[in-house]
């Protein structure tokens, strides 16, 4: 009687226990999330525009020096703005997710195209009836960048940048009266500034994403300074022009995610 007791007493147990590990069997392991940690390449392109602002002196000199008998009030300044010029970049990287859904990461890429240019002509109204044309083009960009964003799904991720940026510049500037040219000076200059920016990217695959970003480029001021004839009064003349440069580019690029540093992790969202 007391074996049929005990018998009866584990069976009851064992089909207590059994169908509730057969229901944790059941339960699936939490799925790998693939990280925003790992390496990356990209290419794509984009629009860019500049807004220049000039300021440009003109003298008479005395020697090496603006002349006080002549009244110098040979002054101008304006602003011009660039049409939007399309541009390509390529760009690689490194992203670091601290921890889920906040990421860290640097990032270096090269601008180019046909470059982002304005062309500027101004009519003197004083005695000797000069007209002037300025020309600037920025051409290659290279800019060092970090940023910071915020994943709020696995798969999206919204980011701030900053960093520094390095740029080509030719600039022409020409003089002429009624008849013939007088001065036609080109000058090349490496230009550098602070760039600042946003953007979101999206992986639509394990490996793939696309980004869209914006940047605000604030570079350096740079010059172009000559000193010119004129038969005219047979004088010598110096111009100052004196332009400051910032740079807007909105770009878009597919960028091949190959990981690394545990680009993989068990983290659930």
């Amino acid at each position: 009687m007391r074996r049929t007791l005990v018998g009866f007493i584990a069976a009851l147990a064992l089909g207590s226990v059994s169908p509730a590990a057969f229901a944790a069997d059941m339960v699936p392991e939490p799925a790998p999330v693939s990280s925003w940690t790992g390496f990356y390449l990209g290419a794509g392109g984009g629009v860019g525009w500049a807004d220049f602002d000039f300021d440009h002196k003109r003298c008479v000199l005395d020697g090496d020096v603006c002349s006080d008998s002549v009244d110098e009030n040979w002054h101008d300044s304006g602003n011009e703005n660039s049409n939007g010029d399309i541009i390509g970049t390529v760009q690689g990287g490194f992203d670091y997710e601290i921890v889920p859904s906040f990421v860290f990461g640097v990032y270096a890429d090269w601008t180019f195209g046909d470059g982002i240019s304005i062309d500027r002509n101004h009519n003197h109204d004083d005695w000797t009836g000069f007209h002037d044309h300025f020309d600037a083009e920025v051409k290659d960009m290279v800019d060092v960048l970090g940023r910071v964003g915020f994943a709020p799904t696995p798969n999206l991720l919204v980011f701030a940048l900053g960093g520094w940026t390095w740029a080509d510049v030719d600039s022409n500037f020409r003089v002429r009266d009624d008849s013939d040219w007088h001065n036609n000076n080109d000058d090349n200059l490496n230009a550098n500034g602070f760039t600042v920016g946003g953007g979101v990217e999206w992986k639509f695959t394990e490996n793939l994403s696309i980004r869209g970003e914006y940047r605000f480029t604030d570079l350096e001021d740079f010059n172009n300074n000559h000193r010119f004839t004129w038969d005219g009064c047979q004088c010598d003349f110096r111009d100052r022009n004196d332009v400051n440069v910032d740079v807007q580019r909105v770009l878009f690029t597919l960028n091949w995610r190959f990981g690394g540093f545990g680009a993989t992790t068990a983290a659930a969202y």
